[in-house]
């Protein structure tokens, strides 16, 4: 059975060769010689005028080689298991020499049958350790980079790139991040200059818009949502931003939250008691911001019916009409709006995920040496993540602070709170390309790869996607548009931390599932049908004693 499966599969990827069209300057099928490697691309938010770009310079580099790229009409379809299932079929009947692609988890290529779906012919791409990242860039000029690539990378990159068998065989081509989409011409015209940076802070300038008249008249909102399952998982915009205020606290106690694992000197070690993971009261604390955040009377009616593009519309649009000032999404909003909203890219700008307001009251609050009120904790909480912005030492914001505010704050918590403003939720960490197992032009492949993790690559992305590389911390390689910009100087700050929600490890044997909890399956659109039905303290309490319950139970199972 499962050879008949495999041969269908491989008809099917046989067939497709066969029915191409040309879209975007695609071949339409596969290039059947020894220095030209075939490039399948997921067309996502970046667009593909990037990999054309890429083709020009390799191409003219290795003219006397004779080397070329072949690409494959771009598709929003070429990402996760369907690509998989292709790299399946194997190289002899594929001929695909490298996936420039997203949502596959090296595990899932590893062959080993614990992780990998399809794992029958074992590995499925080829480990990219010595062959591109052990390697120097190349640039347009054919000079090497001073640095290998695996110095260059963004570090918190890696762990993401590597399978649990602890082979690299992924490489990121996108540095981009979630956080919120604002548009400062509405902003501005209820007189805040000045983005907010906790998320009390967030909240009170979405009451000021709700209860203004101005508002009203305009028919304008505090924030649109894209609630519906579409193309490149939006629903999960959501998602990211609760993720991100639980990592706020501890990365490292998230990333065992992702896995029921502690991490030690020799890798992953299964906990005794995983379920334990959901006994965080900081947990409660995330529902509860995010049962508020998620309450209907902040956003445009509909909301969750809003598909991708209609809801940025809304933050894009200003007419007599249901609009909105925020929305959650990521760096990628400017190029996937930039087409019809060509006049507005300079009114809107882009902003990390608020810190959490309760972990200043667990630093600073009532309970601690400084005994500061609760509207006290958030005004040093931000104070904080305004210095932290600006990438100043932690020597120097505890001078700001006492200057400023006249409070002496340790380096324990000053570094705390930095931390947590430079925690961000990754999406680039999800787009990795991949050299397929037994490729004949794997050595092409690498070159193309190299070329990718340069300085001239990463000029070219910004200028051609408005998105960034993870290649290039020390690279000025700016946009004329502010939106960019801003998205960028995330990583290039001192405190900048990646994180992904990547369920892995024991999570996945226990709860077989890929949601951040086991009662709910959408968590965003849970939070929007239910903030406003209880107070958000009693409903996060409710949703947190069931997640522990229900985790307590897949335990067992699991157990038994």
């Amino acid at each position: 059975m499962k050879k008949f499966v495999s041969m269908f599969l491989a008809a099917i990827t046989l067939a497709s060769f066969a029915v191409f069209g040309t879209g975007c300057g695609g071949s339409e099928t596969v290039v059947n010689d020894d220095k030209t490697i075939n490039v399948r691309l997921y067309k996502a938010g970046f667009g593909d005028a990037f990999i054309y770009e890429l083709k020009q310079k390799f191409e003219n580099l290795y003219s006397s080689e004779g080397y070329n790229i072949n690409v494959l009409p771009p598709s929003q379809g070429s990402a996760g298991t369907p690509m998989v299932q292709e790299m399946y079929s194997g190289y002899k009947d594929t001929q695909i020499d490298l996936y420039i692609t997203g949502g596959i988890q090296p595990n899932m290529v590893s062959g080993d049958k614990n992780v990998a779906q399809y794992y029958e012919k074992g590995e499925l791409c080829e480990d990219l350790e010595e062959i591109v990242f052990n390697q120097k860039a190349i640039g347009y000029d054919g000079k090497e980079s001073k640095d290998k690539i695996a110095d260059k990378i963004v570090p918190d990159f890696v762990p993401f790139l590597r399978a649990d068998n602890g082979k690299l065989y992924a490489f990121a081509w996108a540095q981009t991040n979630a956080g919120m989409v604002v548009n400062t011409k509405k902003l501005k015209s209820y007189g805040v200059t000045e983005l907010p940076r906790t998320t009390n802070e967030l909240i009170k300038v979405f009451d000021l818009i709700l209860d203004s008249e101005k508002a009203k008249n305009t028919k304008t909102y505090p924030v649109t949502y894209n609630l519906t399952i579409g193309a490149g998982g939006a629903s999960t915009y959501q998602d990211c931003a609760i993720q991100t205020w639980l990592a706020q606290y501890d990365v490292d106690a998230y990333n065992e939250f992702l896995r029921m694992q502690t991490k030690g000197e020799n890798g992953w070690t299964d906990m005794q008691d995983g379920y334990k993971i959901f006994e965080n009261e900081h947990i409660k604390d995330v529902l509860e911001v995010g049962y508020q955040f998620m309450d209907k009377k902040y956003s445009v009616p509909g909301s969750n019916e809003h598909e991708l593009a209609q809801a940025q519309s809304l933050v894009m649009e200003e007419q007599g009409y249901n609009n909105a000032v925020f929305m959650l999404n990521g760096d990628w909003f400017l190029n996937e709006v930039k087409k019809n909203y060509s006049a507005g890219l300079n009114d809107i700008e882009f902003m990390n995920v608020p810190v959490i307001s309760s972990l200043g009251v667990e630093l600073f609050g009532a309970g601690t040496s400084y005994a500061l009120t609760d509207e006290k904790c958030d005004e040093l909480l931000s104070f904080i993540c305004k210095e932290a912005d600006a990438n100043k030492t932690i020597d120097e914001i505890i001078e700001s602070v006492s200057n400023e505010m006249g409070i002496t704050v340790a380096a324990a918590d000053v570094e705390k709170v930095a931390d947590a403003r430079g925690v961000c939720y990754s999406r680039g960490i999800e787009h990795v390309a991949f050299i397929t197992k037994g490729s004949t032009k794997k050595d092409i492949a690498a070159l193309a790869l190299r070329m990718m993790a340069s300085d001239d690559f990463a000029k070219t992305f910004i200028d051609t996607a408005n998105a960034s590389s993870p290649y290039t911390k020390s690279v000025d390689a700016t946009s004329k548009y502010a939106f960019i910009n801003e998205a960028k100087a995330l990583v290039d700050n001192a405190y900048f931390r990646a994180i992904n929600g990547r369920y892995e490890g024991l999570r996945i044997k226990v709860l077989s599932s890929y949601s951040m909890f086991p009662t709910i399956s959408n968590l965003a659109l849970t939070l929007y049908n239910k903030a406003d039905a209880k107070s958000y303290a009693a409903a996060a309490e409710e949703t947190f004693n069931l997640s522990i319950t229900e985790a307590k139970k897949a335990w067992d199972n699991y157990l038994k």
